[in-house]
C-alpha cells in the first residue's frame, strides 16, 4: 500500500513542475497525557493528523471512505499531510493541549481515491436549491418576474450555511428559466425534478411559495414532497426566511452523476432577410454547450437548410431560444426555427 501511494508522489512530482497548493484544511483540537510532555505530543500529532484527514475526506466523500482510508497504518497516513499550523498550544510535565491546522494535498488524496474506486461527492456540504414562488391575492403565480419581491429578500438573505447544509436561492439564469415556468414551480415531475438538480448541482430542491392569498408561507420539498407551512402574520417576507429554515433539513450526501442524454440529430431550416440574422442564430447555437458539429447542408435565398448533433431535453434548447426571441418548432421531420 506504501508503495502504491510512493508512486502517486513521484507521478505527481514529475507531471508538474510545481504542485499547487494544498486547499483542504480541518482545525482540529488535541488534548493528551503520557509519560512526559515528548510522548503526549508525539500522540497528540498522530491523532490530529488522522482526525483531520478524516474530517477533509468527510467534506470530499462517504462515511466508507474514511473507512477505507483509515485502514492505513500511521506512517501511510504521513503522506497525505502537507502541513500542520499551531494555532493554540499549552504544555504541561506530562500533557499536551492544542488546536492545529492540519493540511492535506488534494491532489494526492483525489489520485488515491480514484485510483482505490472512492466515490467523491458534490461538496463539503448538502446544498439544496430554494425556488422563491410568490402566489398573488388573485391566485396568479409570480417567479422570475419583477414584481416578485418575495424572490428579492431571499436574494437579499440567500446563500446561507445552516451546519453541514448550504441553502442556495436558484440562480435566474436562461437554463433555469427555459426549464420551469411559474405555473409548474409548486408541482414538478419527477423528470423536471431531476432535469433541475442536475442542472443547478444540488443534493435537493425546495419550494417556497408565498401566498398573499392564504397568508401563509408554503415549503415543499423535493423529491419527498413534503409540504409544511407557517403563518405569515406581520412578519417581513426577509424576516419569514428565519421562520422557515428549520424546515430545512440536511440531506445524505451523494455522488454526483450527471445526467446522460442520447446525442440527437436536429435539422432545421431557418428563414432569414438578412445574413445578420443567420450569423446571430448560429453564435447563439455555438455558444450553447450541448450543441455540437452545426452542419450547413444548403444555403441560399434567405433560407438555410443546416443540421446540428444535441445531448438533452429538446424543451430547454427551445425555451432558451425563445429567450433570445426564436421560435422553434417541429415541423414533419424537421424544426423550423424563426
Amino acid at each position: 500500500m506504501l508503495k502504491i501511494i510512493l508512486s502517486f508522489c513521484f507521478s505527481l512530482i514529475f507531471s508538474f513542475s510545481a504542485l499547487a497548493e494544498p486547499k483542504f484544511t480541518a482545525d482540529i483540537s488535541v488534548d493528551e497525557t503520557a509519560a512526559n510532555v515528548t510522548e503526549a505530543k508525539q500522540k497528540a500529532m498522530s491523532k490530529a493528523k488522522r482526525d483531520g484527514l478524516n474530517e477533509v475526506i468527510l467534506g470530499i466523500s462517504t462515511e466508507e471512505s474514511v473507512k477505507e482510508i483509515n485502514k492505513l497504518n500511521d506512517n501511510q497516513l504521513e503522506h497525505f499531510i502537507t502541513e500542520i499550523m499551531v494555532l493554540m498550544e499549552k504544555t504541561s510535565d506530562v500533557r499536551y493541549i492544542a488546536k492545529l491546522r492540519i493540511s492535506v494535498d488534494e491532489n494526492l488524496l483525489k489520485a488515491y481515491m480514484k485510483e482505490n474506486d472512492l466515490p467523491l461527492v458534490l461538496g463539503g456540504n448538502s446544498e439544496i436549491t430554494l425556488i422563491p414562488l410568490l402566489e398573488k391575492e388573485d391566485g396568479s403565480l409570480d417567479l422570475w418576474g419583477d414584481d416578485n419581491f418575495w424572490r428579492q429578500a431571499l436574494l437579499n438573505k440567500l446563500p446561507i450555511q445552516k451546519g453541514n447544509l448550504k441553502i442556495n436561492l436558484i440562480d435566474k439564469n436562461l437554463g433555469n428559466i427555459a426549464m420551469i415556468k411559474a405555473e409548474r414551480a409548486y408541482d414538478l415531475a419527477d423528470g423536471e425534478y431531476n432535469e433541475l438538480i442536475n442542472f443547478n448541482r444540488a443534493n435537493a430542491l425546495y419550494v417556497a411559495k408565498y401566498s398573499l392569498k392564504d397568508h401563509r408561507v408554503y415549503v415543499k420539498a423535493y423529491p419527498s414532497r413534503l409540504t409544511q407551512n407557517v403563518d405569515i402574520d406581520s412578519s417581513s417576507p426577509s424576516d419569514m426566511l428565519d421562520r422557515i429554515i428549520p424546515f430545512f433539513k440536511d440531506t445524505q450526501k451523494q455522488t454526483y452523476q450527471p445526467a446522460h442524454y442520447s446525442i440527437e440529430q436536429i435539422n432545421v431550416i431557418y428563414n432569414y432577410s438578412r445574413l445578420s440574422q443567420w450569423t446571430n442564430l448560429k453564435q447563439i447555437l455555438d455558444n450553447n454547450p450541448q450543441v455540437q458539429n452545426i452542419r450547413i447542408s444548403s444555403m441560399a435565398n434567405g433560407q438555410v437548410h443546416f443540421s446540428f448533433e444535441y445531448g438533452g431535453i429538446i424543451e430547454k434548447l427551445q425555451g432558451n431560444l425563445d429567450m433570445s426571441g426564436y421560435k422553434m418548432r417541429l415541423q414533419g421531420e424537421h424544426y423550423v426555427i424563426n
